[in-house]
C-alpha cells in the first residue's frame, strides 16, 4: 500500500468504509471467490496478453483525417477500435471541427500498484527514469511509450511506441489515452462494452476551450451518444479543469457512481488546480499547487493525493498523459464463469 494512503484514509470520522478498508474486503472477497472458482469447471486464461487501447493527440502524424482522429479509440496499427462519433464525440478532423479523447477507462481498473502511464511532449522525467533515458534530445520519444512505476520514485519503460506501430521523435505521435485490458474473449459487458473517457479543453464539444465539460468523467455505451458520469466540479475542482488521465473500478459498470467505486485521475498543466497554470508554489495534492503529475484519488464524495509526481519518477512540471492499471488474471477468469451473483453476495457479507 503507497505511503498516500494516511492515516486520514484509514479512519473516516464519518463511520464510512474508507479506500483502505475496502481495498481490504476487495482482497478477501477475491480471496473467497478464488476458493469457489478451484472448485468449477472455470476455461482457464491461456498466455496473459494485454491489448493497448488509446488515443492520439492532435498532432500527431499517424492520425489520417478521413479514418483515425484524435477522439478515437484505437489499436495497435494503429486502427481504429472505436470511432469517436460512435461514443457521440465530434471528429470532422479535416475541418478542425474534433474532440480529443485524453482518458479512458473501461471501468474494471483495480486500485494497485503498479501504475502504467504516458507523458506529454515537454515531460522529462527525473534523471536516471526510464522516461528521462527516452526524453533525453536525439532520442525525444517518450510522448509515444508506456511506462512503469511501483511507486519507488522511479519508472522503466513497458511499451516501445514502434510496437503500438507508432511513430517516434519529438514531432512522432503522442498517446493521450491508455487502458490495458487482458486478451480474453468478449464477455457481456466486459471489458469494453461501455466506455468511460474524458475529452480536453479545446474539443468542440467543450466550445474550444471557453466550457466546462472537460471536468467531467464521461461514459457511452458505443451507441452514438455520451452521458455525464460524474463531474470533479462536486468536489470542489474548478469547473474549467482538465481531467487529463483516469483510472476506474465501477463494480456495475454503472450510469453514475455508488458507494463501491473509486477513481485516479490526474490533471492537465493548463487546469486552474495546477500550479503550472495558477504560477502558485508546487505542492502535491493542494487545489491551485499540485502537479499536472499528480495522482488523486476519490470515492466521488471525498478526494485527496493518492501519489505525488516524485512516486513515479517524474519532475513536479511533467504531464502525466495516461494512466492505467491492470486487473488480476483469476478475477477475470472468474467474472467469465458468471460469477457476478457471488460476488455480490460476498460483498454485502463483508
Amino acid at each position: 500500500m503507497p505511503e498516500a494512503f494516511s492515516e486520514d484514509l484509514q479512519h473516516s470520522a464519518s463511520g464510512r468504509p474508507t479506500l483502505w478498508e475496502r481495498e481490504k474486503q476487495m482482497t478477501k472477497i477475491t480471496q473467497q471467490l478464488t476458493l469457489i472458482g478451484m472448485m468449477l469447471p472455470i476455461a482457464t486464461v491461456g498466455a496473459w496478453e494485454i491489448d493497448p487501447y488509446f488515443s492520439l493527440d492532435p498532432a500527431s502524424p499517424s492520425l489520417q483525417p478521413d479514418d483515425l482522429t484524435p477522439d478515437d479509440v484505437l489499436i495497435s496499427g494503429p486502427a481504429v477500435q472505436k470511432h469517436g462519433r460512435d461514443l457521440g464525440l465530434s471528429d470532422n478532423f479535416l475541418a478542425g471541427e474534433f474532440d480529443t479523447l485524453n482518458a479512458l477507462s473501461f471501468g474494471r481498473d483495480p486500485i494497485k500498484a503498479p501504475l502504467y502511464f504516458s507523458v506529454d511532449r515537454v515531460a522529462v522525467g527525473e534523471q536516471g527514469t526510464a522516461v528521462y533515458e527516452q526524453a533525453q534530445p536525439g532520442v525525444e520519444e517518450a510522448s509515444g511509450d508506456v511506462f512503469v512505476s511501483n511507486l519507488n520514485q522511479d519508472n522503466g519503460l513497458n511499451i516501445d511506441e514502434q510496437e503500438l506501430g507508432l511513430l517516434p521523435g519529438f514531432f512522432g505521435d503522442d498517446l493521450d489515452a491508455l487502458d490495458l485490458d487482458p486478451n480474453l474473449p468478449k464477455l457481456p459487458n466486459f471489458p469494453n462494452s461501455r466506455y468511460y473517457f474524458s475529452i480536453d479543453q479545446l474539443s468542440e464539444t467543450n466550445n474550444y476551450g471557453t466550457g466546462t465539460v472537460t471536468s467531467d468523467i464521461l461514459w457511452s455505451d458505443g451507441d452514438g451518444e455520451f452521458f455525464t458520469y460524474f463531474d470533479l466540479e462536486a468536489l470542489g475542482f474548478d469547473p474549467t479543469s482538465d481531467l487529463d488521465a483516469l483510472i476506474l473500478w465501477d463494480w456495475d459498470l454503472g450510469e453514475s457512481p455508488n458507494a463501491d467505486d473509486f477513481a485516479l485521475f490526474s490533471l492537465s498543466s493548463f487546469s486552474p488546480d495546477t500550479y503550472t497554470h495558477s504560477g502558485q508554489p508546487y505542492a502535491a495534492g493542494v487545489l491551485g499547487q499540485m502537479s499536472p503529475s499528480d495522482i488523486l484519488w476519490t470515492d466521488f464524495q471525498d478526494w485527496g493525493l493518492w501519489v505525488s509526481a516524485g512516486d513515479l519518477g517524474l519532475r513536479s512540471d511533467d504531464e502525466l498523459n495516461a494512466l492505467d492499471t491492470i486487473p488480476e488474471p483469476m478475477t477475470l477468469s472468474l467474472f467469465g464463469a458468471g460469477l457476478f451473483g457471488l460476488w455480490g453476495v460476498l460483498r454485502r457479507r463483508a
